[in-house]
């Protein structure tokens, strides 16, 4: 029999190998298999240990007696699993059965050479493919695989192709004038650009002098001088379309991007191109061990070869009908096998690594085969990026690489414009000055940036549709599900390089989640196991585009926007200008010159201004519009797609895609939906009557349940005309045809489907005009305009809709998430830690029969005491209530950021910004009515939450302590992941370029502290830590009970039909967390880490009963 000991060795030695390697494809382990298994090994390997040192003391009698304890104790634990896993599968016996298969993995993975184990990018690569079988599923996988494969690496590839073939058509033709403006200026670009990067590398490789050329001159070489080209217009191109702010002042604003951002830009879009290629490279080599590839590649080169000899006699010569579909077929397999292929097929079988560009461009510059040291160095710094030692290339490199191409853009590109004099004449596109600006610090001091600036034709000719030309985003929504988290470099995308947390440059922070990985891979403990979970979780629910809402904005959109959120499509009239000129004086003959008063030209001058930074503002908000939609017209074909997630440093999800996500505003959230609908059952109707009330706002959300649902039934007429006709195009038919509502349509008339009426198209056009020029009455306007949150209200309606019309509700299949939003969410935890009840009960931490509005709660006690200060004879208090009263929204934004740690003085400017709308003129007055307000309001939101304000005042003073003595706060998460702040000096790197130094700000954890700014973020920071542990700890318990969810930090989404399940678990995972006892875990690892600073002992807590909770309707709602 075999001794405890080996047993336990076993386990061990496997559990790490999962963790290492991911579960094999034998396992078809459901999600969460990873935090399963542990949890369902840790008995059992407590079990051999005692069964192990029982062994290790006793004789060999008693070793063999602890063996089949041992067994029996994990045959009982098994079985018990097994009774417990979803679809009656144990996920530890389901491990135990994978042994084998490890052990041969291992066998094999041992018996290669370095260079043929697979990297962390390579397995995420190939993750996928060990799902890709022959069954529906597999198939179906595996054309997505392929496809989101081209989506991550060839856009660059695809725009290259472009332009190239539109070269040798369309301007060979003399057919570029029917291209898009933008399409033509980059076309006519392309050339030089490319001419200029070519003529730039063969100085490189001749090793000809120049500013940096030895430090930028091998990166330069690792792309083809097209790629390049392709990434640098493009990046020039979506730099100068959009403004670039910070601290409150305008760097740079739509036509002119500043040098350094820009440098950085660019030399990260090279170096992510290289990244991928040396992926593709590698990936590439790993397939060539299997038979089968090899073999297909051999018949693939003798194909090309024949194809070569063919054109030595005939350039243009193609391959026989036998032998091409012969080489379709073949990249088909190579594909189906997991290979990555050029898009154009007639590059398949070329030989494209670095060593083969590298030779074919010796020669073509005839650079000497001897002696030449360029070549050594190339090849030496080329070898040492591809080979990954340089994955993350230097700032300083980044700066350098961007600045040659910046450079070589401005050089090349031209553009014609008209001269005065009438005719055509070239001039430069792009031009590099010097301009003073405010640096964006609280002192306001004023130092030169380098701008690159753009001609004003450029701005002109570009329009916000066209920038999908230049839009080439790498983190788009996926088409197969993330790769799951099983290291903190090794997640999400496919082939692009993500990190689990956005970390600042700190390297104390990467270390940090280094050493967690390796808790949890060698044993030790969990690590971020729970926070991979998590976040594998978010990333596995699928999303689909709304396409009666798509169509919808789409609408809107084309007829000219400026309505719901949606950005006018046209800019702001500049104010006339101010007219000067001669009159005749009375006396005869004498002509005198009239001017504008100085103080209207300078009241002129700033409207000017004014709405100059309107129209700028608003060309980027199309462009971001265009993005968004662009998106959404690409997604909309999908059935199905998927957000990966990773997180900030203090661990709050977000998607990596950027553009179009759930965390977006009204309308990005409006166009999304789940894939998988879920009928709505008994309740979920109810749910979705809240919903809709929940979305328009305007204080109906603030009704009890049941008030909700009866304000929709009362207004069901209404929710079901947003949805058959969103734009009330029966109403103007009505009175356009004096209410013969069944008359015959006019010749062109039509109809969507969506309640348009019978109007012609001529008067369809009319009545879009009307509304989107705001000219129709009120009663007129579609009903969902009016709601706080149009296009999610909107959605919510054509689902009511829906599920009414299909005659049994409870069997309808409802896709649209419902949300379920915290009660000003960071108070509840202030709360909850401080178990206040006073302000518990303010958010709703306890059972009531209607909500509490913790706003109006705070308006109430200010209210009071202004009132009293104002008959007392206190100038603020009376002047405030000469012009308005004290109301929910004028205290409102500073109760909100009070959790965030807002100072007085921005408590005091969100004031003044109420106080300004309303009609305060006095600027004097203004300033003191603000400081007067703002004081009131934080004295009265401290009166309210005693304990909140104490567990705050604690956590900052900890901070305050910790940052005297010289270092950064850091704790944990309760889920185990590291937190470090990283609010420290900044390092100024001085860069020399060819155009001008630059100035590179770096992250270095060797520099001082800022002292403030760890005391003061700490607080808002640690509760923003504890809130996405409870939303992650929801998403787990959602997804093991098989429930599609969604979170937006302190907003819970899933489907109508599983609402209420849902909020039981958040409830249930609220009262777990704080049952711990998070502020004492976190004195103690503070004392721990910092043992030289005595920190003030914990507040006392109050009486607020947690359990209570799980009783408190409007918690959530």
């Amino acid at each position: 029999m075999e001794p405890p000991g080996l047993h336990l060795a076993l386990l061990r030695q496997l559990l790490r190998g999962l963790r290492q390697q991911g579960p094999s494809p034998a396992s078809r382990a459901p999600p969460g298999y990873l935090r399963a298994f542990t949890a369902e090994a840790a008995p059992q390997v407590a079990a051999e240990e005692a069964a192990a040192a029982a062994a290790a003391a006793a004789s060999s009698g008693a070793a063999a007696e602890a063996a089949p304890a041992a067994s029996a104790a994990a045959e009982a634990l098994q079985a018990a699993a097994q009774q417990r896993a979803p679809q009656g599968t144990s996920t530890l016996s389901a491990f135990l059965g994978l042994t084998n298969v490890l052990e041969q993995q291992q066998a094999q993975m041992a018996g290669q050479p370095a260079a043929e184990r697979l990297s962390p990018a390579l397995r995420a690569m190939t993750w996928h493919q060990r799902y890709m079988d022959d069954t529906p599923a597999g198939r179906e996988l595996r054309r997505n695989w392929q496809r989101q494969i081209i989506l991550e690496t060839k856009a660059l590839d695809a725009a290259r192709a472009r332009y190239q073939k539109e070269q040798l058509s369309a301007i060979a033709r003399g057919q570029a004038a029917a291209l898009p403006e933008a399409r033509q200026m980059l076309l006519r670009w392309f050339g030089p650009v490319t001419a200029a990067i070519q003529k730039e590398q063969q100085r490189i490789m001749l090793g000809a002098r120049g500013i940096d050329r030895s430090v930028y001159g091998p990166y330069m070489l690792l792309l083809e001088p097209e790629q390049l080209a392709v990434l640098a217009m493009h990046s020039v191109i979506n730099a100068i379309v959009s403004s670039e702010e910070q601290g409150g002042g305008t760097f740079s604003h739509p036509g002119q991007a500043r040098v350094t951002r820009l440098a950085l830009t660019l030399g990260k879009a090279v170096e992510s191109q290289v990244n991928l290629e040396k992926l593709q490279q590698e990936a590439h080599a790993h397939n060539l061990h299997r038979k089968e590839v090899k073999e297909l590649y051999q018949q693939g080169y003798k194909l090309r070869q024949r194809l070569l000899e063919l054109r030595k006699s005939q350039p243009d010569a193609v391959l026989p009908d036998a032998d091409w579909q012969e080489w379709l077929a073949i990249g088909n397999s190579l594909r189906d096998l997991g290979e990555v292929l050029p898009l154009d097929a007639q590059d398949w079988f070329a030989k494209a690594d670095f060593e083969e560009r590298l030779r074919r461009l010796a020669a073509q510059y005839r650079v000497p085969k001897e002696g030449s040291t360029t070549i050594r160095r190339v090849e030496a710094t080329a070898r040492r990026v591809l080979a990954g030692q340089e994955a993350n290339w230097h700032p300083d490199i980044l700066a350098k690489v961007g600045v040659v191409l910046m450079k070589l853009v401005t050089d090349s590109c031209r553009i014609d414009v008209r001269s005065p004099g009438g005719g055509i004449k070239s001039v430069p596109a792009f031009w590099h000055k010097l301009e003073l600006g405010h640096d964006g610090s609280a002192r306001g001091f004023w130092k030169k940036y380098g701008l690159l600036c753009a001609h004003e034709q450029i701005m002109a000719k570009i329009r916000p549709h066209q920038m999908v030309e230049v839009f080439m985003p790498q983190y788009l929504p996926m088409l197969v599900p993330p790769v799951p988290w099983l290291r903190n470099n090794m997640g999400g995308h496919l082939t692009l390089r993500n990190t689990v947390m956005r970390i600042r440059g700190s390297r104390l922070q990467q270390e940090m989640l280094d050493a967690a990985d390796g808790e949890w891979v060698e044993g030790r403990g969990p690590g971020l196991s729970r926070v991979y979970d998590a976040l594998n979780s978010l990333g596995s629910t699928p999303w689909a585009i709304n396409l009666d809402v798509f169509r919808v904005v789409e609408t809107v959109w084309a007829w000219g926007g400026g309505v719901c959120d949606i950005p006018p499509k046209l800019n702001m009239p500049m104010p006339a200008d101010l007219k000067y000129g001669y009159r005749q004086h009375a006396s005869p003959g004498q002509l005198l010159f009239y001017s504008v008063p100085r103080d209207e030209v300078r009241a002129r001058r700033t409207e000017m201004a004014r709405v100059a930074k309107k129209n700028r503002e608003l060309h980027s908000l199309r462009c971001d519009m265009e993005y968004k939609l662009a998106i959404a017209r690409e997604f909309a074909k999908e059935s199905r797609f998927y957000f990966p997630h990773n997180v900030d440093f203090r661990g709050r999800a977000y998607p990596m895609h950027p553009h179009l996500n759930h965390l977006g505003a009204d309308l990005s959230r409006g166009l999304l939906q789940f894939a998988e609908g879920k009928p709505l059952g008994e309740h979920g109707m109810f749910w979705l009557y809240v919903q809709a009330a929940n979305l328009w706002g305007q204080g109906v959300d603030k009704l009890p349940l049941w008030g909700r649902y009866k304000w929709v039934e009362d207004h069901l007429a209404q929710i079901v005309e947003n949805a058959t006709d969103p734009f009330r195009m029966t109403l103007h038919l009505s009175s356009r045809r004096g209410g013969d509502e069944d008359g015959d349509a006019d010749d062109g008339s039509s109809s969507n489907g969506n309640g348009r009426g019978r109007l012609s198209r001529q008067e369809q056009r009319e009545v879009m005009a009307e509304l989107m020029a705001s000219k129709a009455v009120q009663s007129q306007i579609p009903y969902w305009w009016k709601a706080e949150n149009p296009f999610q209200f909107l959605a919510t309606c054509f689902e009511i809709h829906k599920a009414n019309a299909s005659g049994d509700p409870a069997r309808y299949v409802s896709h649209v998430p419902v949300h379920q939003d915290g009660s000003c969410n960071g108070l509840q935890h202030y709360a909850a830690l401080g178990r206040d009840l006073t302000g518990g009960y303010a958010v709703n931490l306890c059972p009531s029969d209607k909500p509490q509005d913790v706003y109006t709660g705070v308006c109430a006690l200010v209210r009071k005491r202004v009132e009293a200060d104002a008959a007392a004879g206190v100038a603020e208090a009376s002047a405030l209530l000469r012009v308005t009263t004290v109301d929910r929204k004028l205290v409102k934004q500073t109760v909100m950021t009070s959790v965030y740690g807002v100072t007085f003085v921005g408590a005091r400017a969100q004031v003044g910004n109420r106080l300004k709308e309303r009609g305060f003129e006095d600027n004097q007055m203004l300033y003191k009515v603000s400081c007067y307000i703002a004081k009131t309001t934080l004295e009265c939101l401290h009166e309210m939450f005693q304990n909140a304000k104490h567990t705050m005042h604690w956590l900052s003073e900890c901070a305050r302590l910790i940052a005297k003595e010289g270092h950064g706060v850091m704790w944990h998460t309760p889920l185990g992941l590291p937190v470090v702040q990283p609010y420290r000096r900044k390092d100024r790197q001085h860069v020399r370029t060819l155009l001008q130094r630059l100035v590179l700000v770096e992250n270095n954890d060797d520099l001082p502290i800022m002292k403030q700014r760890q005391r003061t973020a700490f607080p808002p920071n640690y509760i923003h830590s504890i809130d996405s542990s409870h939303m992650m700890l929801t998403a787990i318990a959602c997804r093991d009970e098989g429930i599609d969810f969604a979170g937006v930090h302190d907003s819970f989404w899933t489907h109508a039909g599983t609402v209420e399940r849902m909020n039981d678990l958040l409830r249930e995972k609220f009262v777990e967390l704080h049952s711990q006892p998070l502020l004492e875990q976190l004195l103690e690892e503070f004392q721990r880490l910092y043992p030289g600073v005595e920190f003030p002992p914990l507040p006392s807590k109050g009486e607020l009963d947690l359990d209570g909770v799980k009783q408190a309707t409007y918690f959530f709602s």
